[in-house]
């Protein structure tokens, strides 16, 4: 109680003691008239400053970032949570894993949004407290407060004081709802998260469940163990099929933005592509390789749509993948129902209609006595359609190429389903529910998956034809690269399918968690410690590296000799941007996985033992490939030669060059010897070359005419350079003629065998119509 007193006490006298110094200040400031001169430069940059603050602290008043969006959500959301929340504690509602797995991704968009309000809210409380110490940092100003003779500066000073004053009382009651606003929104956070853990106990108790007996056999099953009916149960999952929708969209409206405007996008330019084909004089022979995009553009291109724009949703419910698949069933309906076989039609609009039943049983939540009926017809009858399916003979579809996976597939399907008849007769509804779905899903997969691999195709071959004389189409082998897609188009479809696959048997996240887990154990190898995921980042991004390099390589490394047979300056820039590709990929891996420096230091050291030991060759040719790189003294198309061999240069790679010989051959020579033997480039400078051949003539033939004969024979031939000019001298006497050597110059050496052979033919000709004999050369 005394210390209470005494604290009193101290504080009073030094409230009073402030008050005191502070009506000093004023008393000096009014009586001393000689300093008010002095004092109004300083009163008029405190007003100038003290204005900016309070107009900038209004304006931030004024916005209420997000404040309105949350006032209007979080109702909403404590609602959404203390539903769910009473649906867990109550334990009246029966869960199954659908149910679970869809709640749990519908609160865990919830909750991320929670934690942004949050964040949105800490700042913006965050700022108004500093604005709120700003203002009283104005009031309390004792320069504010003074009487000044000037009556505009003495306004200024009170307009101030009321402004901040009004503006203080205003931040302080918005300062007071924004952290009412935050507490509302943390124990919603709290709430969610503490849901989103208890969901994902409870999906794991599902899981160890399901593998038991959940209810009774279905042969001795009753209607009335069952509380509610198979029709109230459809009508309760529709109902919240809709807000779960609507929700979801909602909460990812710029990915289904961002879907739409890229759907928009390859609508166009699919358009743009085909009527550019059909502009062509070989339009129709053109048209006659495409299948897809000639029975309609709009239909393919919703079909890719709903194929690809799922892959852009972070965790979609089971509800919106439904949703994306059933119109991506529609389209494809529409899109090759004139390509199948007339006999697997039925089949087909059978398995259609049961992916739909199957899709439409899959968001029930809650098991009745005639949906395990549902499922047992919908199994047999999936098994009755795939048996003719694996032991038909004709093909599936007409015009379109046959996927050899799909017998596969089917075969896996035909499994399933037998599954889901077994499990369904046991009484463990929740495998023969996921047994059926998965049978239907993954065969109805592998079909769109077909089809999308055949769009793709098709439209590469529209680009590749429709865009025959542009710059870049040159530059890209479209007709390799659609070779090659196809195996590429191929792995992917089956990881897609592949994880699908988990997803509808509800393994997914357990292969995920047990694939990090592996990933992101620490390991040691004596003093060095590492995971495996360290180490797949570094070789992923190296691999990244080199295949971005092949792609480069691939796209405008195999072209400009091929068309023309010229030098291109494109080898030496393509070597260099490679190189540049590996330099930035390695330093990035090593960033990505986290190696030390130091560790990296002793890779390098090991590394150069390595090199003084047996790596000095290979070393030497990739420092070799950098110096020609920068050097150019060959370049893709050059006609060269490096000791007995020669050829034309058709590429130029870190390591070794690649040159063609005039027999056909292709001939790999390491950097080192170009730089290290002697290099004869015959194009470096141009392409010219020289041609010569020897003539043998008579003692008697009259040189002059002679000489005269073959110039103008020469001179008629447009093959052949007049600058320099042609030669025709007098080379030796030999015991038997005159020799006369015949040189001129050719401006591509490519040509220089062919021009020779004629000249000599025309020579040869000339010279016997004027009836003068060539005679024998020793020379030839």
């Amino acid at each position: 109680m005394k210390n209470l007193l005494l604290f009193l006490i101290i504080t009073i006298t030094i409230h009073l003691h402030a008050q005191d110094k502070q009506k000093m200040i004023l008393d000096s400031i009014q009586h001393n008239s000689s300093n008010n001169a002095a004092m109004i430069p300083e009163l008029v940059d405190k007003i100038g400053t003290y204005t900016i603050i309070i107009d900038k602290n209004t304006a931030y008043l004024e916005k209420r970032i997000k404040l309105n969006e949350i006032i209007t959500t979080i109702p909403g959301v404590e609602k959404l949570v203390k539903r769910i929340k009473g649906s867990l504690d109550s334990g009246k509602r029966s869960w199954n894993l659908r149910g679970l797995n869809s709640t749990s991704i519908l609160l865990k968009g919830t909750a991320s949004d929670l934690k942004e309000y949050k964040n949105t809210l800490t700042t913006y409380s965050t700022t108004l407290t500093k604005n709120s110490a700003e203002l009283k940092k104005i009031l309390k100003d004792p320069l504010m407060q003074a009487s000044l003779q000037d009556s505009i500066l003495n306004m200024q000073l009170q307009d101030i004081q009321e402004e901040s004053i009004v503006l203080d009382s205003n931040q302080k009651k918005v300062l007071t709802s924004v952290n009412i606003l935050r507490n509302r929104v943390t124990i919603a956070l709290l709430q969610a998260n503490d849901i989103i853990s208890d969901l994902a106990e409870k999906s794991l108790a599902e899981k160890r469940n399901m593998w038991g007996p959940e209810e009774a056999p279905l042969l001795t099953s009753k209607a009335s163990s069952y509380k509610k009916s198979f029709a109230t149960v459809i009508e309760e999952a529709f109902k919240r099929l809709n807000k779960s929708l609507k929700r979801y969209y909602k909460n990812n409206f710029d990915v289904l933005a961002l879907t739409l405007l890229l759907f928009i996008f390859m609508l166009v330019w699919s358009f743009i592509n085909m009527r550019n084909l059909k502009n062509l004089p070989v339009a129709p022979l053109e048209l006659h390789n495409i299948f897809l995009y000639r029975r309609s553009i709009i239909l393919v291109n919703l079909f890719g749509f709903f194929t690809y724009a799922p892959f852009f949703f972070p965790s979609p419910t089971m509800s919106f993948l439904h949703t994306f698949e059933l119109f991506r069933l529609l389209s494809l309906i529409f899109l090759v129902t004139p390509f199948i076989a007339k006999s697997c039609k039925p089949i087909f609009f059978i398995l259609c209609t049961l992916w739909f039943l199957y899709a439409v049983d899959d968001l029930l939540l809650q098991s009745a006595y005639g949906e395990r009926w549902w499922l047992l017809i919908m199994a047999v009858v999936l098994i009755v359609v795939c048996l003719p399916l694996i032991f038909r003979k004709e093909n599936f579809f007409i015009g379109l190429e046959e996927s050899p996976m799909i017998k596969y597939v089917v075969l896996f399907t035909l499994f399933l389903a037998s599954l889901s008849v077994l499990f369904n007769l046991l009484g463990r509804v929740t495998l023969a529910k996921i047994c059926g779905v998965t049978a239907i899903q993954t065969l109805q997969l592998a079909l769109a998956l077909k089809v999308f691999c055949t769009i793709v195709t098709e439209a590469i071959y529209i680009q590749s034809e429709a865009y025959q004389q542009s710059r870049f189409s040159a530059y890209i082998n479209f007709k390799e690269l659609q070779h090659k897609l196809k195996h590429v188009l191929l792995i992917i479809a089956l990881v897609v399918w592949a994880v699908y696959l988990a997803r509808d048997l509800a393994l997914y996240e357990f292969f995920k968690s047990m694939l990090n887990d592996f990933l992101s154990k620490g390991r040691r190898i004596g003093s060095l410690a590492f995971n495996f995921k360290n180490v797949g980042v570094f070789f992923l991004i190296i691999w990244v590296s080199t295949l971005l390099s092949g792609f480069i390589n691939f796209f405008f490394g195999q072209t400009v000799e091929k068309t023309t047979g010229k030098r291109s300056s494109l080898g030496s820039m393509l070597l260099l941007i490679r190189l540049s590709i590996w330099t930035v990929g390695f330093f990035v891996a090593v960033a990505a996985s986290g190696i030390p420096l130091d560790k990296l230091s002793i890779m390098i050291g090991a590394l150069s033992v390595g090199i003084g030991f047996g790596l000095q060759t290979i070393v030497n040719n990739l420092v070799s490939g950098i110096i020609i790189a920068f050097e150019r003294p060959i370049q893709v198309g050059d006609q060269i030669e490096v000791g007995n061999k020669s050829g034309v240069v058709k590429e130029i790679g870190v390591r070794s060059s690649t040159i063609k010989s005039s027999s056909g051959a292709d001939i790999i020579i390491p950097n080192g010897d170009l730089l290290s033997q002697h290099l004869i480039n015959w194009t470096l400078q141009d392409r010219n070359r020289r041609v010569e051949f020897a003539i043998g003539l008579s003692f008697d033939s009259d040189i002059v005419q002679v000489r005269k004969i073959i110039k103008e024979t020469i001179s008629k031939n447009d093959r052949i350079l007049q600058t320099p000019s042609p030669e025709i001298v007098l080379n030796e006497f030999t015991e038997k003629n005159v020799e006369i050597k015949v040189l001129f110059w050719v401006p591509d050496l490519s040509t220089a065998t062919s021009v020779r052979s004629h000249m000599m033919l025309e020579i040869y000709e000339a010279l016997k119509a004027a009836g003068i004999q060539p005679g024998y050369s020793d020379a030839n």
